[in-house]
């Protein structure tokens, strides 16, 4: 029995969220001293990013090449409005994909900022599998 293409699709969508959550756990259960938490929220950034492709691909919608997840959430929102409690957090996640990797817009997020996304993108990535899943 074969998965068709467009399962394929959200499969890898969702494996590559949870590589990116994988990445930002790793990092925050260093015993390192000095820990890159700039890379954590970028990776929670990319994991709520897939994610929501993710999810838009399973409907058949457009997945667009943004990484703005303000975007991407009204665009799924109808799909999962439980999504909906996320809208706040996803302004300031959604800086965390572009900016924060460059030095010249360099900002050092605190440790309780890295948790914070990286707990966002856990649960966002959850609710998104629970709402595919459903289907």
């Amino acid at each position: 029995m074969s998965i068709d293409p467009k399962s394929a699709m959200v499969a890898l969508w969702l494996t590559k969220a949870h590589n990116d959550l994988s990445n930002s756990d790793i990092i925050l259960s260093s015993k390192r001293e000095k820990l890159p938490l700039d890379t954590v929220c970028f990776h929670a950034q990319q994991a709520i990013e897939k994610a929501l492709k993710g999810l838009l691909a399973h409907h058949g919608g457009d997945v667009s090449r943004s990484h703005d997840l303000v975007k991407l959430l009204n665009d799924a929102k109808q799909l999962a409005p439980e999504l909906v409690e996320f809208t706040e957090s996803m302004e300031l996640i959604s800086e965390y994909g572009v900016g924060i990797r460059y030095p010249d817009f360099y900002y050092e997020p605190s440790l309780p900022e890295a948790h914070q996304a990286y707990e966002v993108a856990k649960k966002v990535v959850a609710v998104i599998e629970e709402s595919i899943s459903k289907v």
